[in-house]
């Protein structure tokens, strides 16, 4: 018996758009912070923490520019790609040395002293300038007024969206709540698609995390990582994305896709070359649960993970209260945080935010092998990138306009019709979303027993690969491809044949996927 299956088969000057805060009025002298200043979590002091050298492998420091400087033409023959550079950051931040800039409301904000981030009309990356000491704010402002300057702003350092709270026993709501469980039905996820989570590294040897896990790279040094003790926010993060589904183990992600972590201190820099290092590298979701979403720094790598790569970069929201009137990047997605009730919970709404998802007291992966409750728009980001990489493996052919668009279309639309300043398109519906995602898929039309032969019609588009596979049940499929198989089109549809399909029942599915 044949039967068909169809089918699995920062801060900115006003041209640049401005924060939530009033504009910055001057630049205080460097000082030190606090740990508490800077928002650390008090599990991270528990990490070594090796003592940095000026030099790291395979960078460099950008050439002083003195201030007199910033307006003589071909200032980019001076300027390093980000990639390239060593901004310094890593040591500053070692060392706590830290340039600050108040706001007119009083609000300091922290950045790396001696570095200016310019995105040169014309060039592909953002590069680093490196200025005179105490007159970063002033060579902000005029790099910003070069006509070959798309934008020019202080290397900011973020701060994580939560640290979590104890240990307390299970109750993974949300995936009731968006539909996990009707997702699942059709697959699980894959590991085609990898998701990095860009934080201080999670406990990558997690009983419930492990076997989803693969080496990352650490930013700040630019040296792999493969072993981490971890950070409870980090960790969080990496269960709500792809904590091992059906394993008998503790709580379950989105999706069983791949995940790596990438280690940054928060500096925009670092998150920028994080974001590049996971395009170079094949890693198609890129989360980053700080706050920087506005910063166009990073809009710059959400559209070179876009290009490069096929991805997206996700972001947490703003953790708080009230207004963050900061510019929409088109290519960086913010998440806000939705609780078990489908209401906005401790979130800054305004223009930038993109979708919700649970994000309020869930329960997650956490340090130690454990399991904790948090809440934070922390974890809302990581969950939308597990469904992100479910539908990128569900259909590979997708591209990412397309994986946001079925969000779009199938998001619950909790707030004003259409797009909300709260809850951006709506609160994810992994059910919804997996279904729309199901509709793509090229659909098995026909299967016909010809000459001791199974041949399996379906409909085709150019450009993709084809690829036939066979299970022996329905119920707990294995599925294997089909071997010696042979492909004939005929307009809009496709003939695989199976030359030598068992005796008995067997089940087929087809698979398109990118060449």
């Amino acid at each position: 018996m044949i039967r068909c299956l169809c089918l699995l088969a920062a801060l900115f000057l006003a041209r640049a758009g401005s924060p939530s805060d009033a504009a910055p009025t001057r630049q205080l002298p460097y000082a030190p912070a606090s740990d508490q200043v800077l928002h650390l979590p008090p599990d991270l002091s528990r990490l070594s923490q090796p003592a940095l050298s000026r030099d790291i492998p395979g960078r460099r420091v950008p050439e002083l520019i003195l201030f007199s400087n910033l307006a003589a033409g071909q200032l980019t023959n001076r300027a390093m790609p980000l990639p390239e550079a060593n901004t310094l950051a890593p040591l500053n931040f070692q060392q706590r040395r830290f340039g600050r800039l108040q706001a007119a409301s009083g609000k300091i904000s922290l950045f790396n002293p001696e570095v200016v981030l310019v995105k040169f009309r014309g060039l592909q990356h953002v590069s680093a300038l490196r200025v005179e000491p105490m007159r970063e704010w002033e060579a902000v402002q005029a790099l910003a007024a070069r006509a070959d300057v798309a934008f020019a702003v202080l290397d900011t350092f973020e701060q994580r969206q939560f640290t979590p709270d104890d240990p307390l026993l299970a109750s993974q709501w949300h995936h009731q709540v968006i539909g996990s469980y009707l997702a699942w039905n059709y697959n699980l996820g894959g590991p085609s698609v990898t998701v990095a989570i860009v934080d201080t590294p999670f406990q990558m040897g997690h009983p419930d995390l492990a076997a989803n896990t693969i080496s990352g790279w650490d930013v700040v040094a630019n040296l792999p990582v493969t072993s981490s003790a971890g950070l409870a926010h980090s960790t969080m993060c990496a269960g709500m994305a792809a904590a091992v589904i059906d394993n008998g183990v503790g709580v379950a992600g989105a999706a069983n896709c791949r995940i790596l972590p990438i280690n940054i201190n928060g500096a925009i820099s670092e998150m920028y070359n994080a974001t590049i290092w996971a395009a170079d590298h094949g890693v198609r979701v890129v989360n980053i649960s700080w706050s920087g979403s506005t910063n166009p720094v990073l809009e710059v790598a959400g559209n070179y993970l876009k290009t490069n790569a096929s991805g997206l970069l996700v972001m947490s929201a703003v953790d708080g209260s009230g207004l963050l009137d900061g510019p929409k990047q088109p290519d960086v997605y913010s998440i806000s945080m939705s609780d078990a009730a489908d209401q906005f919970q401790g979130t800054m709404y305004g223009p930038y935010i993109d979708f919700s998802a649970p994000g309020y007291q869930i329960y997650s992966t956490t340090t130690s092998g454990g399991y904790a409750y948090g809440s934070g728009c922390s974890f809302a980001a990581p969950l939308f990138c597990g469904v992100v990489a479910w539908i990128m493996a569900f259909n590979p052919t997708l591209a990412p306009d397309d994986v946001i668009g079925i969000l779009q279309d199938t998001a619950a639309d909790l707030g004003s019709p259409g797009w909300d300043p709260y809850f951006g398109w709506g609160r994810v519906n992994f059910a919804a979303a997996a279904a729309a995602a199901a509709a793509t898929l090229p659909n098995i039309s026909a299967i016909q027993w010809t000459n001791h032969q199974v041949l399996v019609s379906a409909n085709f588009r150019t450009n993709l690969n084809y690829i036939l596979w066979r299970t022996a049940q329905a119920a707990n499929p294995v599925w294997m491809p089909v071997t010696n198989t042979t492909a004939l089109t005929n307009g809009n549809t496709i003939v695989l044949t199976d030359p030598a399909p068992p005796s008995g029942q067997a089940f087929y599915r087809v698979q398109a996927a990118s060449p």
